[in-house]
């Protein structure tokens, strides 16, 4: 079953996708809006049921003079995770990078479900896992988790007490960084707003020497996504604001024949993004430089 860590170049930049767990499982779920005749083809399978590989954590940017991670995982409890393998495999995988948690000096969350948010402490008591970084999360993103609208929706009220847990912490601690609007953290990274799959869901973009990678967050769990950004899952908080950003994170990748890359693809998997013949937007061939 493949984990690790897989790594791109991007101009002087380079991104890692560090891995906290794998899963395998149905996931029809990823493909609300369509009948299984249609979004099946386009996946490559012949069963509605048939088991997807689903990578957890999150990606490690470097080359700006900064270390930036972007999500965080399950977190110091990922062991207790049923079908979980290589639970909790973050920190080791930033080890194998040469990074320590005290280098990192960001955390970028593009959303605070519990499979993003773990490693924000290491343990139960809240102690932080990156001590020197400024945590970014969209002021829309904190308003919900800690204010009363979650309440509404069982499944994020289930989660709603880990992301508090650790927003606290971070808040704590002095380093909680609640922002709006867009966000740039170096001339090489930015941080635009993607809402729909959460209140304040981000995607962080990196730029390099006439070359994009866009870390998608959960905008998109599946590469068959770019090219059907209607194609949901079905647990995304405001689908028509979700399409809306897909729509428009698509576009801005084929203008920029940009990679994609996303905390659920298996690793390794990048996805290039170009205009087809007709204008629109085309996803290609999967790649990665380096994987271990």
């Amino acid at each position: 079953m493949p984990s690790g860590t897989s790594t791109i170049s991007v101009g002087r930049m380079r991104v890692s996708q560090l891995s906290d767990g794998v899963a395998v499982g149905p996931r029809r779920y990823w493909f609300t809006g369509a009948e299984p005749a249609e979004w099946m083809p386009a996946v490559g399978v012949d069963d509605p049921d048939a088991p997807f590989t689903v990578s957890f954590g999150g990606f490690a940017v470097t080359g700006d003079g900064h270390v930036t991670v972007v999500d965080t995982g399950w977190g110091h409890r990922a062991g207790e995770k049923p079908g979980l393998a290589g639970a909790g495999e973050l920190p080791a995988g930033l080890a194998a990078l040469g990074i320590g948690p005290e280098d990192v000096d960001h955390v970028v969350q593009t959303h605070l479900h519990a499979d993003h948010c773990g490693w924000l402490v290491k343990d139960d008591e809240g102690t932080l896992t990156f001590p020197n970084a400024t945590v970014h999360v969209h002021e829309r993103e904190v308003a919900y988790w800690t204010g009363d609208e979650v309440e509404a929706i069982a499944f994020n009220r289930d989660m709603a007490a880990q992301a508090r847990v650790r927003l606290r912490a971070v808040e704590a601690a002095g380093r909680l960084h609640a922002f709006a609007g867009a966000l740039r953290l170096s001339d090489e990274i930015s941080v635009l707003p993607t809402h729909g799959h959460t209140p304040g869901h981000v995607s962080v973009v990196v730029e390099s020497g006439g070359e994009t990678a866009i870390l998608a967050g959960d905008l998109v769990h599946h590469p068959a996504h770019v090219e059907h950004p209607c194609w949901l899952p079905s647990v995304d908080h405001d689908p028509a604001e979700s399409v809306r950003s897909r729509e428009r994170v698509f576009a801005l990748a084929a203008d920029r024949r940009a990679t994609i890359l996303a905390p659920h693809f298996p690793i390794p998997t990048a996805v290039g993004v170009e205009r087809g013949e007709d204008g629109g937007v085309r996803a290609l061939s999967r790649h990665t430089e380096e994987a271990s």
